[in-house]
């Protein structure tokens, strides 16, 4: 039977403040699906595999992004992670070769190359860094070099701080019990029109000058250029870049955050990660063939991903009547999945809060069901840039840890942050040291 909680302001408040202990609540709760009222709207939490996998793939017609995804559709439009229906089928159309096996393969130079430019401004650095802060530029260099080649030139930093503010004001505005409408003159509201006004003046002017260019460049925006017909709209192109710009490197920067902050309170790992690299490795750069043989740096990522998924939680709304197992849900009720929680069940991860990368070996994974880890969603609408990110991800940990050696500024802890990402709080403060 469902539980059906009787305390919607607490819950209320609860979900604003620490929404991760709210779910992990619900882990302990014998029903099977959980049903809120969060002020006026109805929710119920899927915790079982297959009620998610009903809900994501079996049934998926029946369910769309709710009203929360609002302040991601201001900043992102009508994206892959926002748009519905045929308008999707289109943009996963559009944006689906930039994918392709063949498409990575020119990216991994890329990657590695700006790793590598990164460990060598850790050059004599004694002190503490933020390793968050590093990833988060990291990725964003990775993202803009791989969407954008050399295009962006001196405007870089300009869109840069433009992207960094959308994301932010993002951010807030999806924690924000009051959400002032964009017309309303706010500090906040007449900042994020700046900013996404310059994104969108400099992005118009990287799609109309690509289109009337005799050559290419080879990034994601040639092919996303080369897959869109003649007449694509420049809004749905807009919508896509800034869709990977943002979503390809937040994301991204929090799991190799996450991953360094794991390897560096489990230094025996880390050590096996490096020496990984070096046998796999050695002195070279990694090209994409060698990232499937970075088979233990994968599993870590895995692992960490599991105790920090970069998307601790997303839901989806029900247009129609619906029954996920015996229990009914009207049209309107928010589906609410949660990756954090889901990851710490322990029907499915026995000791869930110990870091084991052995959890995901061949025949560890093949007993657990399919939509027990989910970091990158699942059914049709997984993440369609996961390949690039597991590839991203593999490559940045094996070349960090291939040179240096990571420990904690004593007495850290790193603080979590849920708003739409699960960011490191206060960053991850550690020192960083040349690998003897």
């Amino acid at each position: 039977m469902p539980a059906a909680r009787n305390r919607p302001i607490a819950d209320v408040i609860q979900l604003r403040s620490d929404p991760l202990a709210l779910f992990l609540e619900a882990v302990r709760e014998p029903a099977e699906i959980i049903r809120y009222r969060f002020g006026p709207y109805r929710a119920v939490l899927a915790k079982r595999s297959e009620h998610i996998e009903h809900v994501l793939v079996k049934n998926h017609d029946n369910y769309v992004k709710g009203q929360n995804y609002e302040p991601l559709k201001l900043t992102l439009g009508q994206g892959l992670v926002t748009s519905e229906g045929e308008l999707w089928k289109r943009q996963r159309k559009l944006v689906q070769p930039a994918f392709h096996h063949r498409s990575l393969e020119g990216f991994a130079t890329t990657m590695a190359k700006l790793t590598e430019a990164t460990i060598d401004s850790w050059a004599n650095i004694d002190s503490p860094i933020d390793l968050h802060t590093h990833m988060t530029r990291l990725t964003f260099d990775i993202v803009g070099r791989t969407l954008f080649s050399a295009d962006v030139g001196r405007e870089a930093d300009a869109l840069k701080d433009a992207l960094h503010y959308l994301l932010d004001w993002t951010n807030r505005r999806s924690a924000a019990l009051v959400r002032p409408p964009l017309w309303m003159p706010t500090p906040g509201n007449l900042r994020f029109l700046r900013a996404r006004r310059a994104f969108d003046t400099l992005i118009y002017r990287l799609i109309r000058e690509r289109r009337a260019a005799a050559s290419a460049s080879g990034d994601l925006l040639d092919m996303l250029l080369a897959a869109s017909d003649d007449d694509a709209s420049e809004r749905l192109l807009r919508d896509e870049l800034i869709t990977l710009a943002l979503a390809g490197h937040e994301t991204t920067a929090n799991a190799l955050s996450w991953t360094f902050y794991l390897l560096a309170k489990h230094p025996d790992i880390e050590r096996r990660v490096a020496e990984e690299a070096i046998r796999v490795l050695g002195d070279r750069a990694p090209t994409i063939e060698d990232v499937a043989n970075l088979e233990l740096t994968g599993r870590v990522v895995e692992e960490s991903m599991r105790l920090f998924p970069p998307v601790w939680g997303f839901e989806r709304q029900a247009i129609g009547e619906d029954r996920i197992g015996d229990e009914r849900v009207t049209a309107g009720t928010a589906v609410m999945i949660v990756p954090y929680s889901m990851h710490r069940d322990r029907r499915y991860w026995p000791d869930p809060d110990r870091f084991d990368p052995d959890r995901f070996l061949p025949e560890a994974k093949k007993e657990r069901p399919r939509f027990a880890y989910l970091p990158f969603g699942g059914g049709p609408r997984v993440c369609i840039g996961n390949a690039f990110a597991m590839m991203e991800a593999k490559i940045v940990v094996a070349l960090v840890l291939r040179r240096k050696q990571l420990r904690l500024r004593p007495g850290f802890e790193a603080e979590l942050e849920p708003s739409i990402t699960l960011r490191p709080k206060a960053g991850i403060w550690a020192t960083v040291h040349d690998r003897v």
